[in-house]
């Protein structure tokens, strides 16, 4: 999941859609069963993202998260 930044002028969402987007993407983390990784993770990564470059959480496929794969 790569994100965006609300503030600039070329977002594609408004920030309603912003919001549900992410509300999505949150629900199938905890649906898969991921919350305490992510939050893990959030609290101790001492990457920052900045301007062309993003940082990633890979996250080791589960059996509940099959169900969100094509």
């Amino acid at each position: 999941m790569m994100w965006k930044f609300l503030e600039q002028e070329s977002f594609p969402m408004s920030e309603n859609e912003y919001r549900e987007s992410i509300a999505e993407k949150i629900e199938i983390l905890n649906r898969g069963g991921y919350a305490d990784e992510v939050r893990d993770w959030l609290r101790t990564v001492n990457s920052r993202p900045r301007l062309g470059r993003a940082i990633s959480l890979q996250l080791v496929i589960n059996e509940k998260m099959k169900e969100f794969l094509i």
